[in-house]
């Protein structure tokens, strides 16, 4: 059985970084040197995190077992076992033997075929029905392509759909920058900290969770310290009344903005070329500009949903600090006390892409989504054993949740220093 632990930090580390100034990584009881590795991580920069710290749990939530196969510890170091940690390794082991994570491409064809009638259903309105009302019933499906490639988009980008890590980052590029117009790299790399230091905070090194905040609202007093001018404090005061306005007419805008704006490889600029390049073909067919404004305005609104869909998940639920991370908290806790699941009938899974089932998807990301729904009672089970609480709600009482909470935290926000 592994170690599956959270460790003190201790002068072990820092004595060995001191003498030989190797960058030290915790995993089961050993210190690994990955002096070297860090700028070859395929996870990105994440990995800088855990520099001198343990990292048995979020890297068994990434990582087979196998990938330590090829590399030697520097030394070992003193660890007390957590029971609640091995448990969840346990459930990942049981989930891998079982099948859990084996990847079904007939069921992932099915729905890359789905997507894309979507679009095809887009193209058909506007074409045959360019001089009805029912046209923008192409906005619509344009809506819903745009969603479920945003859920392709990130089980690429979490190398869910061929398990080759090279073939599913160009898939992530495909249906993240060419299909839904956003920057699959900026996405991939804020994603993976997001996994792995879920609505975390650290003030020394001026650190958040880059999911998890955004300019205009604060969900948490722990995000307050980052927050600095009067715009944004005046911001934050109706930002119960604001948050659904702004995630469904300026959602979509916003994170295109974002990540064109951190274009770093010559792949994404063509996708982005590419991206518009159908776009406009989409809206050439309808006979003048202001069609094609509103066409793409009615699209890009329900699109954003979506957004409303992610941040419910987390919104209401608590912060950590970084470093309590480990000693007081385990890794596994945090993601319980993170992330809420929306309950919902099995046919409207590929409404919410099985994310409704977020605690899982945290838990345990090497899973598939279409096996979240079978795995979730284990992981309720679990919960239950350790006194967790596993938080459920329905869609619409957990937008009342957020907005609620939202409320309170404009009530009492301020521009304390930190």
């Amino acid at each position: 059985m592994n170690l599956v632990t959270n460790l003190a930090v201790t002068s072990n580390y820092s004595t060995g970084k001191q003498k030989k100034g190797r960058q030290l990584i915790g995993v089961n009881g050993n210190w690994y040197d990955v002096s070297s590795f860090i700028k070859h991580h395929p996870g990105g920069q994440i990995i800088e995190r855990f520099i001198g710290k343990d990292a048995s749990s979020v890297f068994h939530a990434f990582h087979k077992p196998s990938v330590l196969q090829s590399r030697k510890p520097v030394s070992a170091v003193q660890a007390d076992q957590d029971e609640m940690s091995q448990d969840f390794l346990l459930l990942g082991n049981f989930f891998e033997k079982s099948g859990y994570y084996e990847i079904d491409v007939q069921w992932y064809l099915m729905k890359i075929s789905m997507t894309f009638a979507m679009l095809l259903a887009s193209f058909t309105c506007v074409i045959c029905l360019q001089d009805s009302q029912w046209k923008y019933a192409g906005a619509v499906a344009l809506a819903g392509f745009w969603q479920q490639s945003g859920f392709l988009m990130h089980d690429a980008e979490h190398n869910l759909i061929t398990k080759d890590r090279h073939v599913d980052s160009w898939l992530g590029t495909i249906f993240a920058t060419v299909c839904f117009g956003v920057n699959g790299l900026w996405w991939r790399n804020e994603h993976f900290v997001h996994h792995a230091l879920t609505a975390c905070v650290d003030y020394e090194t001026d650190f958040f969770d880059p999911q998890m905040k955004e300019y205009i609202w604060t969900q948490n007093k722990k995000l307050w310290p980052f927050f600095f001018t009067r715009l944004q404090y005046y911001c934050i005061k109706i930002q119960h009344w604001t948050f659904i306005p702004v995630c469904i007419f300026i959602g979509r805008i916003g994170i295109m903005i974002d990540s064109m704006m951190d274009i770093k490889r010559s792949r994404e600029l063509i996708a982005f070329s590419l991206h518009w390049m159908w776009v406009w073909l989409l809206l050439s067919w309808l006979p003048n500009y202001q069609q094609r404004l509103a066409f793409y305005a009615v699209a890009a609104f329900l699109q954003g949903i979506l957004h409303i869909q992610l941040l419910i998940s987390h919104y209401s639920k608590s912060f950590h600090y970084l470093k309590e991370l480990g000693s007081n908290v385990s890794w596994y806790q945090m993601q319980v006390e993170s992330n809420i699941d929306i309950i919902n009938p099995w046919w409207m899974d590929w409404f919410h892409g099985g994310l409704n089932f977020h605690l899982v998807h945290h838990l345990y990301p090497r899973m598939p989504r279409y096996k979240f729904r079978a795995a979730t009672p284990y992981v309720k089970e679990l919960c239950m054993k350790y006194g967790l609480e596993y938080d459920s709600c329905g869609w619409l009482e957990a937008i009342y949740r957020t907005l609620c909470h939202l409320k309170l935290q404009s009530q009492h926000f301020s521009l304390d220093p930190r």
